[in-house]
C-alpha cells in the first residue's frame, strides 16, 4: 500500500514530463535523459549484525559493577569463591534483528545507442530499530556452568544514503514490455548504529545502554539486476525490478564492548540484499 501511495504520488510530477517530448518509453535513445524515481524494500539473505563469541572467565566483581542501583544481592550460589563470570555471544543476521530495508531512489540516465544506457542513482536505505537474544551470561566454576540467563541486545536504526553508477541493457526495444539487465558500483555513508544490552535476570539494564557498536562507515556497494518496463505513454513508463545488492562491512566502535572481551563481535555489518524496486520513469 505504502509503495502504491508514493508511486501515485510521484506519478503527476513525471507524468507532466510527457508534454516536451516525442522520445518512447523504456531505453533512452542516444544522447537522451531519462530520470526516475522509485521506492522498494531491501530483503536481507545473507549478513551478519553480530558475530558470536565466547569470552573467557569475566571476575564476578566486574559483572556486579555493571549491576543497576539498588539491585538486590545475588544469591551466595553464584558468588561462591571460585566463581566467574562468562558471556556467550552467538551470531544474529540481519534478518534476526531487522525487518525489511525501505530504499528510495532518484536516478538519472543517459542513452548511449543499441539499447544501452549509463545511469547515475542516489539512494536512502533504512531499517528501523530491532531486537533479539543475542546469547547467555553464564556463572561458571572451572568447567561446570552454575547458572546461565539470556542476554538481549538492541540495535539503532540501520542507515545511509548513497550514490552508484551503472549500465543497462536493454530487450525487446518498442514492445509494450520491455526487460532489461543492468550492473552497478558504487559507495554508501552508513550512520554510527549503537546498541542496548541487557541482562534482566542479572539487573543489568542500564550500564550497557545506547553505546556506541558500529561507527560511521564509507562502505562500498555493488549490484547486479534485472527488470521489466511497462509503457504507459509515449515516454512515461512504470517499471519493476529486482536482483542482487551487496552492502560492504561496518567499522566496529570497541570502546563499550571491548572491555568484556566481545571486541571481536562488531567486525561484521556487511549485507546480501534482493531488492524490490517499483520505478516509475519518464524520457526526454
Amino acid at each position: 500500500m505504502k509503495t502504491l501511495a508514493l508511486t501515485l504520488l510521484c506519478a503527476p510530477a513525471l507524468a507532466s514530463l510527457s508534454l516536451a517530448s516525442v522520445a518512447h518509453a523504456g531505453p533512452v535513445d542516444s544522447g537522451r535523459w531519462a530520470v526516475s524515481g522509485s521506492i522498494g524494500t531491501e530483503v536481507p539473505v545473507s549478513g551478519d549484525v553480530h558475530g558470536g563469541t565466547t569470552t573467557g572467565q569475566i571476575p564476578l566483581a566486574t559483572i556486579a559493577s555493571l549491576r543497576d542501583a539498588g539491585a538486590p544481592a545475588l544469591p551466595t550460589a553464584l558468588t561462591a569463591t571460585g566463581n566467574a563470570g562468562q558471556l556467550r555471544i552467538q551470531s544474529r543476521g540481519f534478518d534476526d534483528i531487522y525487518d525489511n530495508a525501505t530504499a528510495l531512489n532518484f536516478e538519472a540516465t543517459y542513452g548511449i545507442g543499441d539499447g544501452r544506457e549509463l545511469f547515475g542513482n542516489f539512494e536512502y536505505v533504512k531499517a528501523d530499530e530491532g531486537s533479539t537474544q543475542v546469547g547467555t551470561a553464564a556463572v561458571v566454576n572451572g568447567t561446570s556452568t552454575v547458572a546461565e540467563v539470556p542476554v538481549y541486545g538492541r540495535f539503532g536504526e540501520y542507515k545511509g544514503i548513497g550514490v552508484s553508477v551503472g549500465a543497462r541493457q536493454w530487450f525487446n526495444e518498442g514492445g509494450t514490455f520491455e526487460p532489461y539487465i543492468a550492473g552497478r558500483i558504487g559507495v554508501s555513508k552508513i550512520d554510527e548504529i549503537r546498541a542496548t544490552f541487557t541482562i534482566p535476570d542479572l539487573t543489568i539494564n542500564q550500564a550497557l545502554r545506547n553505546v556506541p557498536f558500529y561507527d560511521d562507515t564509507t562502505i562500498l556497494t555493488a549490484g547486479a539486476e534485472a527488470g521489466v518496463s511497462y509503457k504507459m505513454s509515449e515516454n512515461v513508463s512504470l517499471i519493476a525490478e529486482t536482483g542482487l545488492r551487496y552492502y560492504g562491512k561496518l567499522d566496529g566502535n570497541d570502546s563499550a564492548v571491548g572491555g568484556l572481551g566481545l571486541a571481536s563481535i562488531n567486525e561484521e555489518g556487511n549485507r546480501l540484499v534482493v531488492p524490490v524496486t517499483l520505478k516509475l520513469r519518464a524520457v526526454f
